[in-house]
């Protein structure tokens, strides 16, 4: 009995280091994926960490972008004004050069009893009227309005009825604007 006892003790012995080395190697290879596992959790915190550094630079050369693309477009439309502000000037400069032709040939209308000459005269304002309209040039209404200081230069003041007092009774130089910028004042008499 005692060798069966001692044999039990022995499987039970040998079973328990059976089992020992059993609970070694799975520690053993528990231990081996707990540092795999702490090697990936790094690594994967060191990728996600590149990640937000990358995610943020990515924004800021967005808003980078964007803000160039703003700038380009403010100086895109800056640079358009002034090209159609030069291009205008100097529109506006030549016309200015045409207003007195335009008057010399009204005031030389009225002087004038040849027929021939007279419809010479006529053709060449008519021409003169549609190069100013080709460039949205346009009289000044002047006579029998209301005196505008914007509009109408007054070089003297006459006396009038009533119902004309602060208006225009005469013009003595026809004003033309080009939109709402004027050309050329309106040289008038105002009634008082």
């Amino acid at each position: 009995m005692s060798n069966k006892r001692n044999a039990a003790i022995d499987d039970a012995a040998e079973e328990q280091s059976a089992d020992q080395g059993m609970v070694r190697m799975f520690k053993d290879d528990f231990d081996a994926m707990q540092q795999e596992a702490d090697q990936l959790a790094s690594e994967l915190a060191s990728a996600v960490s590149e990640s937000e550094k990358q995610r943020t630079r990515a924004d800021e050369m967005t808003a980078h972008a964007q803000r160039l693309q703003a700038e380009f477009d403010n100086y895109r439309k800056r640079t358009n004004e002034t090209n159609k502000r030069v291009r205008q000037d100097g529109a506006v400069e030549v016309l200015e050069k045409i207003l007195p032709v335009l008057d010399a040939i009204g005031q030389a209308k009225t002087m004038i009893k040849d027929e021939s000459t007279l419809s010479g005269l006529d053709i060449i304002d008519r021409q003169l009227g549609e190069l100013l309209s080709s460039f949205n040039v346009e009289q000044i209404e002047a006579l029998n309005m209301p005196f505008d200081p914007n509009v109408h230069n007054a070089v003297m003041e006459e006396d009038v009825p009533d119902e004309q007092k602060g208006t225009v009774v005469k013009v003595y130089q026809q004003g033309y604007k080009i939109g709402d910028r004027v050309l050329r004042h309106a040289v008038v008499i105002v009634g008082k």
